[in-house]
């Protein structure tokens, strides 16, 4: 337990340090200075801070990571009447105390509108790695003879007078710009410091990428960042612009309330972390619910006390689980033997409950199949769930978006029709004449055709295999007719080919498993045996550590036998019902990979195999 006790001179000590030193502390620094403690925890540093600030107006954030004196920046100016200096940095890598800045872009906003435009290379007085080469283009005959960042951080610095700084993930670039400072001078910057990434988690909630490429794609702004100075302080002003607006609708007129929006608040859970003291250091599964009782979070971990303390402490929470924390009334606790166990309770608890926290796993029923209709005329669709016509089944290989890409790339590369009737026509449809599908409806030798290519649509479908030769061929072909945004359209269906092909090899391999996966019990006197057929899990069952087992493992390999027997059910031996896909992807793991706590035993070992892993494995 951490003990500290706050000093009564708390903000005066920070006042004085902040006066004498002339520059901004950093977040662990000025906590220290805040409690009788030679280290404070990373989880309370910000809440004490931010107490100290709201409570003394002497005292401002300078930024998100940085507190300053108010007085150093006319913070309770206005925002119509500020200027603001968006800034970024392109460097030789990622720590400041070691690499260097290597240009420097900026420009200016004022009265809402994009100004003057700064843009400097600068010679870091260090060999340009390769990989910076390859990300920026920046090549070493680029920077050799430029000045050094001395008079480019003169220029820069007169560039931006007394403006607000701006920049994307502003730790990083004023970072650097402090580093060459204190290099220089002694000193840091003390000017106030705005992050658009902080703004942006704020003002716009829900997203999950807050990178400036997926900001400046939502947003469409006109200059695409592309990891040079210029271009991306030019992305980042016109979605600084978004955010001012959004931060006005907000409430928000002055700079001080912009630096309170981008810092991150004080966690409100914080004070509710008891609930997570009743948590077992045990694996298993936990349930996250609201004041009603309602399902909103649904997780596993190795040692769940650990993993939710964590959550209410601050460390490393994911951001589904920060969106929900404020609602936790009540965590619900299923312990279980292994880490093995608790991720198929967790995929049960995620189908039955679906909380609305969980981004993956709970709406299995939009999850798509591929159907491969084999009476009359073939036909490629998309299918919810097995039918019993004796179509083939594969999948599913992703939501409908994703499953309508990889259909259509299908149908390119193997000639197949879309339509839904194929009648006969000896004209033939249009998509038969611009080269899309073989046109059955023309005649027989167009139906054998057609045939044929389902054919060998339906093999490739079966081993898993992409058909990507197939598609780069129908490419060319667009290419060379001079019909090039379908050809960029089948580029990307190619890509999401791709990946369901990968699922679906990883689906067929899963699919073909059969055996027993033993793992730790919660009674440390037996092991947990989970028989699977067909890649699923049909049987559970506790086998004793020692002594003899050989009641439990005969009736286990029987559960097995008649499960394997019965085969796979009407999806097929290359689908798998939704709601348990990712079951068979975790079978397939347990199979795959060796592992000190779970065992698999193939069927064909039988149950001497099954014998043996218990005496090797797990011996009492």
């Amino acid at each position: 337990m951490f003990a500290m006790q706050l000093t009564l001179d708390a903000a005066d000590r920070l006042v004085a340090v902040l006066t004498e030193r002339q520059e901004p502390l950093a977040l662990a620094e000025a906590a220290r200075l805040l409690v009788a403690a030679a280290r404070v925890p990373a989880d309370l540093q910000r809440r004490l801070l931010d107490e100290a600030i709201r409570g003394d107006a002497r005292l401002a954030w300078r930024s998100s990571a940085e507190i300053a004196l108010a007085a150093w920046a006319p913070v309770e100016r206005p925002i119509a009447d500020a200027a603001f200096c968006v800034l970024d940095l392109e460097t030789t890598g990622t720590r400041a105390s070691t690499d260097r800045i290597v240009e420097i872009g900026a420009v200016l906003v004022v009265s809402y509108e994009l100004g003057a435009r700064f843009e400097r290379l600068v010679d870091p007085g260090l060999p340009l790695p390769v990989e910076i080469t390859r990300l920026t283009g920046i090549r070493p005959g680029d920077v050799e003879g430029r000045t050094g960042i001395g008079p480019a951080l003169r220029a820069f610095l007169a560039f931006a007078g007394d403006a607000v700084l701006v920049a994307h993930n502003a730790r990083f670039d004023i970072g650097f710009l402090d580093a060459e400072l204190q290099r220089a001078r002694g000193r840091r910057l003390a000017g106030t410091v705005l992050d658009t990434v902080g703004l942006a988690r704020r003002l716009l909630p829900g997203r999950r990428r807050y990178s400036l490429g997926a900001l400046a794609e939502r947003y469409s702004t006109d200059t695409t960042p592309c990891h040079r100075a210029l271009p991306d302080a030019l992305a980042t002003a016109e979605i600084l612009l978004v955010l001012l607006g959004k931060a006005q609708e907000a409430g928000a007129t002055t700079i001080d309330d912009l630096v309170q929006l981008s810092v991150a608040p004080a966690r409100r859970a914080h004070g509710r972390r008891a609930l997570a003291e009743a948590a077992p250091r045990a694996p298993g599964t936990y349930v996250m619910r609201d004041a009603r009782d309602r399902p909103l979070y649904v997780g596993t971990a190795t040692d769940l006390r650990a993993r939710t303390l964590s959550y209410f402490r601050g460390v490393a929470t994911p951001r589904p689980v920060e969106r929900v924390l404020p609602a936790v009334e009540r965590l619900e606790f299923r312990e279980a033997g292994s880490p093995f166990e608790a991720r198929l309770d967790e995929i049960s608890l995620l189908d039955a409950l679906r909380p609305a926290g969980n981004r993956h796993g709970v709406r299995s029923d939009r999850l798509l199949h591929l159907r491969l209709e084999r009476e009359g005329v073939a036909r490629l669709a998309l299918a919810d769930g097995p039918a019993l016509d004796g179509a083939l089944l594969v999948g599913p290989v992703g939501r409908r978006a994703s499953a309508e890409a990889v259909a259509r790339a299908l149908r390119q590369a193997y000639g197949l029709r879309s339509c839904k009737a194929a009648r006969p026509d000896e004209t033939g449809c249009l998509e038969g004449r611009l080269g899309r599908c073989l046109a059955p409806c023309r005649g027989a030798e167009e139906r054998v055709a057609h045939a044929a290519a389902a054919d060998s649509l339906a093999d490739a479908l079966g081993g898993g295999r992409v058909p990507v030769d197939r598609l780069r061929r129908r490419r060319s072909v667009l290419v060379a007719g001079l019909r090039f945004e379908e050809a960029a359209r089948l580029r990307d269906d190619e890509e999401a080919l791709r990946e369901a092909g990968a699922r679906l090899r990883r689906l067929r391999m899963a699919r073909a498993l059969h055996g027993t996966v033993l793992a730790p019990h919660r009674e440390p006197g037996f092991v947990a045996a989970f028989a699977v057929a067909h890649g699923l899990v049909v049987h559970r069952r506790a086998l004793p550590r020692s002594g003899r087992a050989d009641a439990e493992v005969a009736a286990l390999a029987a559960e097995l036998d008649r499960a394997v027997a019965a085969g796979p059910g009407p999806e097929g031996p290359y689908a798998v019902v939704p709601a348990r896909a990712d079951e068979a992807m975790h079978v397939l793991t347990a199979f795959s990979r060796r592992s000190s706590l779970v065992a698999a035993v193939p069927l064909q070992a039988g149950t001497a195999g099954i014998r043996a892993a218990l005496a090797l494995q797990f011996q009492a």
